[in-house]
């Protein structure tokens, strides 16, 4: 188990989990979770790899510090920034990313899922909302399942939060309208194949296999909410711990991610050094 998540509260309901964690969000964490953004967006180490290549097959020569400073503007160009001086700071590409990020890398030490691919990785256009499903992962054992992950954050006074349960885009509507349609599985296990990385793709084809049959394992529903850890509240999980069974056959785990401090200065900390970590 990751250091980085303290378990808060645990409760089990006929195989439905509902769990609270505390996210240490010190500078440890934000230049971790800094270096997940820049991967995601630039990946450093890559694009300078390939610089090298291209400028020998230029015939030019380029030193490290233009190398350098050429990576640096392409993260300035991508990454994008908080405004903490405008009044929409809760619709910011930031402020609501970071918990999409922060779900990726809970979901992978907490759940020890696989996530072929990353929406913000393949995200057609920068600093834009990623489109489909928030994260698609896999178990692989004991059973291939399917994850399906709505990630939601809030600041909402209200309990649940209106994100949870209420409207169109709630973690409620998604979540049943993912689970219900056989198509948005065998396109999302298409998408993960397209987009994963080579040594990942074969057991993805093997996902594909398996979930395809009349006889699949039942998918897990994964929401993640994050919270401001003075709003989390524990009837947060809503309608699904109320009433798991609307997403039945699927198996209910529930995370909710506490951060201290307000969602808008920690999505501020960590996007602003994922700049200087390129």
């Amino acid at each position: 188990m990751s250091v980085r998540y303290e378990l808060v509260s645990e409760v089990t309901v006929n195989g439905h989990t509902y769990e609270c964690y505390d996210v240490h969000a010190d500078d440890e964490l934000v230049d971790e979770v800094a270096r997940l953004v820049c991967e995601l967006y630039v990946d450093p180490e890559s694009l300078v790899s390939s610089l090298r290549a291209a400028s020998a097959d230029l015939e030019l020569v380029a030193s490290e510090g233009e190398l350098s400073t050429l990576v640096e503007e392409v993260a300035s160009s991508v990454i994008p920034q908080m405004n903490m001086q405008a009044k929409t700071l809760h619709l910011q590409t930031p402020r609501n990313e970071v918990a999409e990020i922060l779900a990726y890398d809970a979901l992978r030490s907490i759940h020890k899922v696989i996530i072929p691919a990353s929406r913000i990785r393949e995200k057609e256009v920068s600093g834009q909302p990623t489109r489909g499903i928030d994260i698609f992962a896999l178990v692989m054992h004991p059973e291939v399942r399917a994850v399906i992950s709505e990630v939601k954050a809030s600041s909402d006074a209200a309990s649940p939060p209106g994100v949870v349960g209420v409207g169109d885009d709630s973690m409620h509507a998604q979540t049943k309208k993912r689970l219900k349609d056989r198509k948005t599985l065998i396109a999302e296990l298409n998408w993960a194949h397209k987009h994963t990385s080579s040594e990942m793709r074969i057991d993805v084809a093997k996902a594909l296999i398996l979930l395809s049959r009349a006889n699949a394992e039942p998918p897990v529903a994964a929401p993640v909410l994050v919270r401001p850890m003075e709003r989390y509240k524990e009837t947060d999980f809503g309608c699904f711990k109320e009433a798991p069974e609307e997403y039945s056959p699927a198996q209910v785990r529930f995370l909710v991610l506490r951060i201290p401090g307000t969602l808008e200065d920690f999505a501020d900390r960590v996007y602003a050094r994922a700049r200087e970590v390129a």
